[in-house]
């Protein structure tokens, strides 16, 4: 550990002392097919190393200063014209080399932008040449493709667009929670267990670590309003060192926010759908104004579930609204400095999980009344609010600053500071399964979050090196209350016979890293890199003085370290015990490309990662785990894919293709599933994931484009071990066996002022084994495999767009998530059914769209 800190140390030191001088540059003039200037037109220089991005002046003309010699690909972008490349343009040492580009019109671009084009210093859509030189496997998402989803969704549902990504969730809008996964590994809180690896994807928003630092999980809906996402990115595995977080096991996930435009303007659309769903939103842009620019927005959303009330159809509503706004101030050439700002609030019931078959299960839990089940009350059927309700909420506010600073003409300094407070507020009011003490729930944790990046970035005349430090603090409570008013509880008072915890996690994460992308030659470059971590997590319990007690209650403690317990009426779910834990790791990773070809990528390589146990919730160390076995899951990600990307030769210019196969051992996981009855599974296991994964995208004519996806997998579970028995060789859960989506967009002329630009796609999940709540173990049961087909058409007219969006057009009946249970969440005397979350049946969307 101490040779790998000073190794680190010496890298980061040595960019003070290596100079070179670059006096080289690209300059030139934009033209249209008339030959007339074209104003505002991002021009991106990208080399095996570096990328630099300017804009056009009013006169049309650019320049890029301070490029080292090389090979580099320029590329030109306006909303309104076809995508410009031109490669292989080489610049000599201290060479000015003047350009003439010569851009076409088209109405379809590779990479839309449809708010206007961005300022310089603005958080860009990754484009194609850019993904074909990755030495990653990256998908992005444009606002074109993510708008085949329908205008309610949330975040969650944007992923569902990328090979090998597979979302559920109980509802059909961004205000509702989803589960995500990548590869088979998971993330987010959709409101059902059986997940053994969730918390194992990193999630961004505009480069910010939006999942909490101690739970590891994402609340999807705190991110609910789609029109608020300008690109989502997803790479696949950990990652080079520079790019990670702390939970960068199976991928990461970034949300890229509206960004400011270099001119003013603003759009504002208002939808409404089936289920009564209704939703605003808006985008406003200050423009240019002496290089500061700044970009404001807004949503909110209200309707019911797809899934009503038996009896009293009952909604299942949900509403949501989301703010966000970034002022950005441009230096020119030395740099710039930004400031974000976003609040979301997201709140919904949440229907019940449902019984695939007759168990005897009634409405109301009286004999003789309406049994509850897909077979018997309607595949939708939810229970009425008097037998069952519960209100999730989540909330997030986060503030950001970003200072770039160019020291010189080979170094950039970038440091990032930001505070995020998210809470939940989980209200269970009425459970005629569950009476008795413990009836209602008033689960409200939260987390206090602060954290710094910072990173020097050294371009040299073979290689650039990456250097960094980032420090997380978070403060996490665990407070919840399971109480009945009856017994002489309420939310903030426990009663005899309630359950209370309110555990305080004190969280400090600290990475040291460098990388080098080093260019063994013109055409192959490798990327060795190192993270040194180290996660400190301390506890203590603040029951006693958070809560207030009803008279009587005595509370029954544990300790797990001394396995010391005291006997009373009431639990404390929270362990009595403090302790700290520190561990520390290396996280190494080296990748490599190769051009094969001018159209032709290879790429390969490792990344290793390291994680730690989740803690929080009612269970998991510190409370029921002895925090001394604490230690980390451990991810090794091997990959070997190839990218074709002809760029400009012939029809398959705007090609992008890729496929990729990986194999990942995900090890020592701490494995601890709360149950329904109360009870909590205490596992530890290591899963191997072997698959395939490709994507394309296309434009072979002005006014077409096509994308698809397609991933195939293998998972199982090298060791899986519960309450002494093994289970070794088992499948892991939710992990499909095989996933494909395609979609295609047009634009159709219908008249000289009428265009008409319809969409649609077809998504596909394969079979999926089961968690079986009965054994505590993966069930080589499995759900049915599913498909949608979406459809819709959007129709602009001068400054107004009139959309429609179809989701499910043929209504297929499907679950989208199934497990087995042991009996608790409807009290049976016996488990080993099935019970399901639906999938929503077709949906319609109208949405209306002014721009300004």
């Amino acid at each position: 550990m101490r040779r790998l800190l000073l190794v680190c140390v010496f890298l980061f030191s040595s960019t003070l002392f290596v100079s070179a001088a670059y006096a080289s540059s690209i300059s030139g003039k934009v033209l249209d097919p008339t030959g007339a200037v074209v104003p505002g037109a991002q021009i991106t220089v990208t080399s095996a190393r570096i990328t630099r991005a300017v804009a056009t002046t009013a006169d049309g003309t650019f320049r890029v200063p301070d490029l080292p010699p090389g090979s580099y690909v320029v590329t030109v972008s306006k909303p309104g014209f076809a995508a410009f490349h031109q490669q292989d343009v080489r610049l000599r040492s201290g060479e000015n080399l003047p350009l003439t580009l010569t851009i076409s019109l088209s109405s379809v671009q590779q990479s839309v932008e449809v708010r206007g084009t961005r300022v310089t210093a603005a958080t860009h859509v990754p484009t194609q040449e850019q993904v074909f030189k990755s030495d990653q496997t990256l998908r992005v998402l444009d606002s074109t493709q993510i708008a085949a989803l329908g205008p309610v969704a949330g975040a969650g549902q944007i992923v569902s667009l990328t090979p090998g990504a597979n979302v559920t969730g109980y509802g059909n809008t961004g205000a509702t929670k989803t589960t995500i996964a990548v590869n088979g590994v998971h993330q987010g809180w959709g409101g059902y267990g059986g997940l053994t690896d969730s918390g194992s994807l990193a999630v961004t928003f505009d480069g910010i670590p939006v999942s909490d630092p101690a739970t590891d999980l994402w609340q999807s809906n705190t991110l609910p309003q789609k029109s608020l996402i300008q690109n989502a990115n997803v790479t696949y595995g950990p990652g080079d060192a520079a790019s990670r977080n702390y939970n960068n096991i199976g991928g990461s996930v970034e949300f890229t926010p509206i960004q400011p435009a270099a001119k003013p303007g603003g759009d504002f659309s208002v939808t409404y759908g089936r289920f009564a769903q209704k939703n605003y939103a808006f985008t406003l842009d200050s423009g240019n104004r002496n290089g500061w620019s700044a970009v404001a927005g807004g949503g909110g959303g209200s309707g019911n579930s797809f899934r009503q009330g038996i009896g009293d159809n009952f909604g299942n509503p949900s509403r949501d609204y989301a703010f966000y706004g970034k002022v950005l101030k441009s230096l020119g050439g030395l740099g710039s400095f930004s400031g974000g700002g976003y609040f979301a609030h997201s709140e919904g019931y949440r229907a019940q999980v449902i019984p695939t078959t007759n168990q005897g299960i009634t409405v109301d839990a009286q004999p003789g009344s309406q049994v509850y089940s897909q077979a018997t009350s309607g595949f939708y059927s939810t229970l009425p609010y008097a037998s069952y309700n519960k209100d999730d909420t989540n909330v997030m506010g986060l503030g950001y600053g970003r200072e770039r600073f160019v020291l010189n003409s080979r170094t950039m300094f970038e440091n990032t500071t930001w505070y995020m407070h998210i809470r939940r507020l989980h209200n269970r009011l009425n459970d005629v399964y569950s009476t008795g003490p413990q009836q209602n729930e008033y689960n409200n944790p939260h987390t206090n979050t602060v954290g710094d990046k910072a990173e020097l970035t050294e371009d040299l005349p073979h290689n650039t090196l990456r250097e960094g430090l980032s420090y997380i603090h978070a403060l996490y409570n665990s407070r919840n209350n399971f109480y009945n008013a009856a017994y002489g509880g309420a939310t903030n008072v426990v009663n005899i016979g309630g359950k209370i915890r309110s555990g305080y996690f004190h969280i400090n994460d600290v990475a040291l890293y460098a990388q080098d992308q080093i260019e063994l030659s013109p055409r192959i470059d490798i990327t060795p890199g190192v993270r040194v971590v180290r996660y400190s997590t301390s506890y203590d319990n603040g029951a006693l003085q958070d809560f207030t007690f009803a008279p009587g209650v005595v509370l029954s403690t544990h300790c797990p370290i001394t396995l010391v317990k005291t006997s009373g009426n009431t639990t404390d779910q929270g362990a009595v015990c403090t302790d700290s834990e520190s561990p520390g790791g290396v996280e190494p990773s080296v990748n490599m490309t190769a051009e094969a070809a001018p159209w032709l990528t290879l790429y390969g390589g490792y990344s290793g990662a390291l994680k730690t146990p989740q803690v929080g919730g009612g269970g998991g160390p510190f409370q029921k785990v002895d925090p001394r076995t604490f230690h980390f899951a451990k991810q090794h990600y091997y990959q070997a894919g190839f990218k074709v990307h002809p760029n400009g030769q012939g029809p398959l210019s705007t090609l992008l293709f890729g496929a990729a196969y990986y194999h990942e051992n995900y090890d020592d996981q701490e494995i601890d599933i709360d149950l329904a009855t109360g009870g909590t599974i205490q596992a530890n296991g290591s899963s191997a994931y072997d698959g395939v994964n490709m994507y394309l995208d296309d434009s072979p004519a002005s006014a077409v484009h096509l994308y698809a996806n397609l991933s195939v997998e293998k998972a199982n579970y090298s060791n899986y071990v519960t309450g002494g028995v093994s289970y070794n060789g088992s499948p892991v859960p939710y992990v499909p066996s095989s996933m494909f989506n395609v979609g295609a967009y047009f634009d159709v002329k219908a008249s000289d002022s009428v265009e008409i630009e319809p969409t649609a796609s077809f998504q596909f999940t394969g079979a999926q084994h089961l968690f079986d709540n009965t054994t505590g173990a993966p069930s080589p049961q499995t759900m049915s495999a599913f498909g949608t087909v979406n459809l819709g058409v959007k129709v602009p007219f001068r400054y107004v767009d009139f959309s429609v969006a179809m989701l499910n057009v043929l209504n297929k009946q499907y679950n989208q998530y199934e497990y087995i249970s042991s009996g608790g969440y409807f009290g049976t005397a016996n488990g080993g059914y099935i019970l399901a979350y639906p999938g929503a049946p077709f949906t319609a969307y109208a949405e209306v769209g002014f721009h300004f």
